[in-house]
């Protein structure tokens, strides 16, 4: 079965056993499934269950237009994917195509005449999903706001880590989106080259020389060489989507922007690496606090080597996510999307003294003027456990000050780090102050 909220492509996990290996954040301390979760989104369900909130909307689109304000998403942030790759499929065309909107915690999903996917964070277990039943909600009652745990059967399993997740995928969509598994897919991050990128998603803006699969329908050359031909829906580049089909379902309009997409692939990954680091820490210092107390050790007892190693590689792969280890180095004069997307998306920034932020695009070369992603302010860093924070801290303090110690981090120069410490000490509520000071 595939997941109710699949971002991006999604392949349903074989079930050839009938014994499954239960994931370890099912066990303790984090018993996710068997834990009520409290997320923005469940914050929301709550108040409306207890009548201190009511949602006005009437149709699908308003409805969802509110839960957009209510969770701070903005409406720029718009994509539109056309391959059938979520619980919806019966509801995903060319011509229908499923829209995903994000923030730094959130992310929703809508298909037209469907359901509301949605994808909130919770501090002790991770990446939850949840369904807005729109198609069988009674007139005049608010939707029924559910948690869909089959969506682990895609989003809990190896494609996202072994941990509640976010996944994004291109793929090589058929003329009616069904997408043609045989010719191959990629997972996509902000690593992968652009060429490989947004099969069966629509793209809006400009990538310059450099190309990509979006806006394009494959066929098949003849299935015993799974070869694969494909063709352009339109031609490049494309600024409105309305010139090609019917938009107006859709609160931004014709807009799939090449901008959001890179932005959203990258907070996926980043998404993903605090999530693993989360749960593993808290599995870790679980762990501890059980063999501290078999041996009669004392509270402060310190962690041994091994669950120390643990929690400076999770800190590690925090790290390379944050610090955008990898990112695909974009040719010639970059890319180019949506001013309101960009203004949007800058509007919350935390400046320094100098106005800088590490929301600053950049668009040539790299995608930020500053490799230190934002989400280093979002909830979902905010809440790891203390002690892998600390190891998170120490190593990026290490990174940004000592050089030829991290090797792995040649390529920032010694301004775009100087730049990127500035930042942080003077925005981050929880960077600590260095040792001699």
């Amino acid at each position: 079965m595939k997941s109710a909220f699949s971002i991006g492509i999604s392949l349903a996990i074989s079930t050839t056993s009938a014994i499954a290996i239960e994931p370890s954040y099912e066990r303790e301390p984090v018993l996710y499934s068997d834990t009520d979760p409290n997320t923005p989104l469940t914050r929301i369900a709550d108040r409306i269950e207890k009548g201190e909130m009511i949602l006005q909307g009437q149709s699908d689109r308003e409805i969802l237009v509110e839960l957009l304000e209510l969770l701070e998403i903005h409406l720029e942030s718009q994509l539109l994917v056309f391959s059938k790759t979520s619980a919806q499929n019966s509801r995903i065309s060319p011509r229908t195509p499923r829209v995903i909107y994000f923030s730094d915690n959130a992310y929703l999903g809508w298909v037209q005449g469907g359901n509301i996917e949605a994808m909130t964070f919770d501090e002790n277990l991770g990446a939850v999903f949840h369904m807005i039943h729109l198609t069988d909600r009674e007139p005049g009652r608010p939707p029924v706001i559910a948690r869909e745990r089959s969506c682990l059967n895609c989003h809990g399993g190896s494609a996202t880590g072994n941990f509640p997740g976010g996944l994004v995928r291109s793929v090589f969509p058929s003329e009616t989106g069904l997408p043609i598994f045989h010719a191959g897919t990629f997972r996509t991050t902000d690593a992968s080259p652009l060429e490989e990128r947004w099969g069966g998603w629509y793209v809006t803006g400009r990538s310059g020389k450099m190309g990509h699969m979006g806006n394009m329908i494959a066929k098949e050359v003849d299935r015993e060489s799974r070869d694969v031909v494909v063709e352009k829906i339109h031609a490049e580049p494309v600024r409105d989507l309305q010139e090609h089909f019917d938009c107006t379902p859709y609160p931004a309009g014709g807009v799939s922007d090449i901008v959001a997409l890179m932005i959203f692939e990258h907070q996926i990954k980043v998404h993903n690496a605090l999530v693993q680091g989360n749960l593993t820490a808290r599995q870790t210092l679980h762990r501890h606090k059980q063999m501290r107390k078999a041996f009669n050790e004392p509270r402060d007892a310190p962690l041994s080597e091994t669950n120390r190693g643990i929690l400076e590689n999770q800190a590690s792969k925090i790290v390379r996510a944050l610090l955008f280890v990898d990112e695909f180095e974009m040719k010639n004069d970059g890319v180019d999307g949506s001013i309101n997307f960009q203004k949007a998306f800058v509007e919350h920034a935390r400046k320094d003294a100098e106005f800088r932020s590490l929301r600053d695009l950049r668009l040539y070369e790299r995608l930020f003027k500053y490799r230190c992603s934002y989400l280093i302010y979002s909830d979902a860093f905010l809440h790891l456990p203390d002690e892998l924070k600390s190891l998170v801290f120490k190593q990026l303090r290490g990174i940004l000050t000592d050089a030829p110690s991290w090797p792995d981090y040649d390529y920032l120069s010694a301004s775009e780090r100087r730049r990127i410490l500035q930042i942080l000490e003077e925005t981050h509520p929880n960077w600590p102050k260095a040792e001699n000071e």
